[in-house]
């Protein structure tokens, strides 16, 4: 399937299950300064699953709230900006957990990739830019998106991709470029597009793969790129046994940060995904009060 007819079957499917609404709405939170806690609240709402993990998560000893909390009253404990990425986190869990398409993609470590990625840009930003910080926590978690659509159409062609790029040791971009004539750094633009993404999380997900093509003054994606190499060098790719990690590999570097700097990002990294696999993991345990359920 070449891009173009791809691209519109992506327009074309209103269930895809990339695109979940309020996904979609809690993610354009971020392009507005003003937004009011309420709203965010509303929004989570529409969601009973969604609401029932952010209540499970918040009332983990990660977090420490005590149970019984409305979502509330969880904003209230915990602050708009964590409970926004948690509801971000939790939202793009239920994505992986969707409709897997045959190319024997490893949903866990995939998963486990753009998480590690997102916490990277995020750290990475609080030294370079402030300012970006929670934008680049999503388009971190969301950089390898594309992924997901061409498992979705295209797994046959996915698999033999992975399974090139494992064989042959080059980079997954590279092989799936020889296999479908386009990459899922360019679908993942196509759906940042479509969803209408703020720039900064669009050329994100569209260079992550291609630092040489991204303007300098993308300081976003240029995070990004560095986030997704911290990733590999914490030995977390997007897909198992892939010796050759994405382009950018002197990107840290260059960016300005030095050893010690990187050194601490990686075990960020490492902290952070420990801390959240902690945290999902007393929320999915189903002893813990299901009365958060309800409002």
């Amino acid at each position: 399937m070449d891009l173009n007819s791809l691209s519109l079957r992506i327009s074309r499917t209103e269930n895809f299950t990339v695109q979940p609404t309020v996904l979609v709405q809690i993610l354009r939170l971020y392009e507005d300064p003003f937004v009011s806690p309420r709203s965010l609240e509303k929004i989570i709402e529409q969601d009973p699953a969604l609401t029932a993990k952010v209540l499970r998560v918040a009332t983990s000893s990660a977090y420490g709230a005590k149970s019984g909390l409305s979502v509330g009253r969880a904003l209230s404990v915990l602050g708009i900006n964590t409970l926004r990425s948690i509801a971000i986190s939790l939202a793009y869990q239920q994505i992986l957990a969707g409709k897997i398409g045959g190319s024997g993609l490893e949903r866990n470590l995939f998963g486990k990739h753009c998480q590690a990625t997102a916490i990277g840009a995020k750290a990475i930003a609080k030294i370079l830019a402030p300012q970006l910080m929670e934008e680049m926590y999503v388009a971190g978690l969301l950089h390898d998106v594309g992924i997901l659509a061409i498992d979705r159409f295209c797994p046959l062609q996915l698999n033999v991709a992975i399974k090139k790029a494992q064989f042959n040791g080059i980079s997954l971009e590279q092989a799936e470029t020889e296999v479908l004539g386009y990459s899922h750094a360019d679908v993942g633009g196509i759906l940042a597009e479509t969803w209408k993404l703020s720039p900064q999380v669009t050329s994100a997900i569209k260079y992550h793969f291609k630092p040489e093509q991204c303007p300098e003054s993308e300081t976003g994606a240029l995070i990004v790129i560095c986030a997704n190499v911290l990733a590999y060098r914490c030995g977390i790719p997007e897909v198992s046994n892939i010796s050759q990690g994405p382009k950018g590999e002197n990107l840290p570097e260059a960016l300005g940060l030095d050893e010690g700097q990187i050194v601490q990002l990686c075990e960020t990294i490492m902290t952070e995904l420990e801390l959240a696999d902690r945290a999902f993991s007393e929320a999915a345990n189903p002893t813990l009060n299901e009365a958060l359920v309800r409002r």
